[in-house]
Order: C-alpha cells, then structure tokens, then sequence
C-alpha cells in the first residue's frame, strides 16, 4: 500500500513537472515600436508614392521628418530611395537636401575634426619642406 501510494505521487510530480508555470504578468512585447509617433509609414509611403510631379511637395513635406525625428538608418534608406526614385522619375534632387540630419550630427562633427587634422598636417608638411630648400 505504501509502495503504491509512493509510486502515484512520484508519477503525478514528475508529470506537473513538464508542465510550464502559468504567467502571473502578461509577456513584455519584443516589438520595437518604431513608428511612435506615427510617422514613419506615412512617409515610406509618400516616397514609395511619389511621381514627377508631385516630387518637390513631397521633399518639402517629409523634409522636417527627416532632419528632425528620423534615426541614421531610416534616414539612410529613406535618402537612397529618394535618389532612386529621382533617378528614374528624371529628376533632380536637391544637392543639400535634409543634409543637416539630427541623426547624422555626431558622424559629421567627426568628420569635419579628421579633415582639420588632415590640412593642419599637410600645412605642417609644406612649411617643413620649405624650410628644408632654404
């Protein structure tokens, strides 16, 4: 009688044991929830939607967007289908066009303190050449 009880409960706690807890909170959502404030569809699809004639409003309409609340990749793909869509449309884009991004600040400041360096060494170079002729 022992035996046998002991073997029940073992069997019954070895089956519970395989059986995954009940969730006491509800799962965190893994989603990034890019478009917060809901704009990044509507300006994937005023690119994706542009013609020849409408492409200046669209640039002065989504522009804001994209040197303000966009990050670097979203704007990186945003600018390569506008050059596309310009490409194929026969159009030209604008050359400075949203070229003082938010999100491209940082890459440009260090970009700008290379190329100081690079005419301070240069300038250096010449002036030690020209000292050596003399």
């Amino acid at each position: 009688m022992k035996l046998s009880g002991i073997i029940v409960a073992s069997s019954i706690a070895a089956s519970s044991a395989f059986v995954p807890a009940p969730r006491q909170q509800p799962a965190l959502s893994t989603e990034l929830n890019v478009a917060t404030k809901g704009k990044i569809g509507p300006v994937r699809r005023a690119i994706s939607s542009v013609t020849k004639d409408n492409f200046s409003a669209t640039l002065t309409e989504i522009e804001p967007f994209l040197l303000e609340d966009t990050g670097i990749t979203f704007y990186k793909k945003s600018m390569r289908r506008l050059g596309m869509k310009a490409r194929v449309l026969g159009v030209e884009m604008p050359a400075d066009y949203a070229r003082d991004a938010k999100c491209t600040a940082k890459r440009r400041e260090k970009q700008d303190a290379f190329c100081q360096i690079k005419a301070e060494e240069a300038a250096a170079a010449a002036a030690a050449a020209a000292e050596e002729e003399a």
